[in-house]
């Protein structure tokens, strides 16, 4: 019993704190990858909605409020590289670039949304932002809070479209 306490704390949990650590990492890249892949092709199928952040001039259509939201935690990796810069200072790249993401999926949802109204453009787009820390400290778990919304142009109904005769 004694050998076993002996190797447990300066093997055994080293190299467990290593495998959680290393597993984080590649999980964090994983969730990066599939989540730009994610949008790389949703945006493009998406970009026949104009989307601007004026209002709209001559639309006689309906008006209504879309809106996509996303919680999004920053991955190991960015919390990593970020750690490091609040030593040495400097932009924190690797989570500029986590914000981007959550911007476009929040984008991206607000879109879908658009789309399922039969929406032609979404102007007045607006994004909201707030930031989440739990834990002991600021670093232990970054959550960016992220919601985009805008007004969604649905085109008027044909005149003599059936919808109001009987």
């Amino acid at each position: 019993m004694e050998t076993f306490l002996a190797l447990l704390v300066p093997v055994i949990l080293p190299v467990l704190a290593a495998v959680t650590f290393g597993y984080g990492i590649a999980m964090g890249f994983a969730r990066r990858n599939r989540l730009a892949t994610q949008l790389a092709a949703e945006e493009p199928r998406l970009a026949h909605l104009v989307r601007t952040n004026t209002q709209p001039v001559g639309h006689s259509g309906p008006v209504a409020l879309v809106l996509g939201n996303v919680a999004f935690a920053a991955d190991a990796p960015s919390r990593w590289a970020a750690s490091w810069r609040t030593l040495f200072g400097g932009r924190a790249d690797s989570l500029t670039m986590q914000a981007d993401m959550a911007r476009r999926l929040a984008t991206v949802r607000m879109l879908h949304q658009a789309e399922r109204m039969g929406a032609v453009a979404v102007t007045n787009v607006r994004y909201e932002t707030s930031e989440i820390f739990s834990g002991r400290s600021q670093q232990s778990m970054m959550v960016i809070e992220l919601l985009a919304y805008g007004n969604a142009l649905v085109p008027a109904p044909a005149a003599g479209s059936g919808a109001d005769q009987r």
